[in-house]
């Protein structure tokens, strides 16, 4: 059971049904043909669970241009409870995984979804103490640089440190953000592994 300030929230603040209901074993589903997934995630502490967060509705002071990534998020966020803090995960579901998916769309949607879940957070009154950021995905294609990958998109910006997503971030457990500067967010890889019969992606993963 939430503590009096987060049911506050929840019953005053928040959209009816944003959160799921409090389990203990969720069903985290990416529900796109091209790459259906179902990450069974096993949870203990007390927690609060947005599913399918990129579809729901969000801060509407985000710029909207494509550039930025600003309205891209993750596919599902956890918040869990750790004493008097909180620990956000966020999910982000994948077939494969790439220099560009990497770029292009892992990283603009964790940084998105970070700042978005810190608003979150303080209408929920609770304090974020650290975040990690998962990818599930089938295969790893980072050695494939194949002409799909605009050489551009390897070039770091102006000031910036050069860096290899694959070696620099994805194999060290990690994501460096642009947010004025570095910011560095930990980052777990889950392999998920095809069921022969459905097609699905499937995997576990345990906080």
């Amino acid at each position: 059971m939430h503590d009096t300030r987060v049911c506050f929230a929840l019953d005053n603040f928040i959209a009816e049904n944003y959160f799921l209901e409090q389990n203990r074993v969720y069903h985290l589903k990416e529900e796109k043909d091209s790459g259906k997934s179902d990450l069974t995630l096993l949870i203990s502490n007390e927690n609060l669970c947005i599913y399918d967060f990129d579809s729901k509705g969000k801060c509407q002071f985000l710029r909207t241009d494509k550039k930025t990534g600003m309205q891209k998020s993750v596919d599902h966020i956890i918040f869990e409870r750790h004493q008097d803090d909180w620990r956000l995960h966020l999910i982000e579901m994948k077939s494969s995984v790439g220099y560009k998916t990497w770029i292009d769309s892992i990283k603009p949607k964790v940084r998105t979804s970070y700042f978005t879940a810190l608003a979150i957070a303080d209408f929920l009154g609770i304090r974020i103490r650290d975040a990690i950021a998962y990818t599930t995905y089938e295969s790893d294609k980072f050695g494939d640089m194949n002409h799909s990958i605009n050489p551009r998109t390897l070039v770091p910006l102006l000031g910036q440190a050069a860096r290899d997503a694959n070696k620099d971030e994805w194999e060290k457990g990690r994501i460096i953000l642009n947010v004025d500067g570095e910011f560095i967010i930990s980052h777990k890889k889950v392999q998920m592994q095809r069921n022969p019969v459905t097609g699905v992606l499937e995997g576990q993963l345990t906080l």
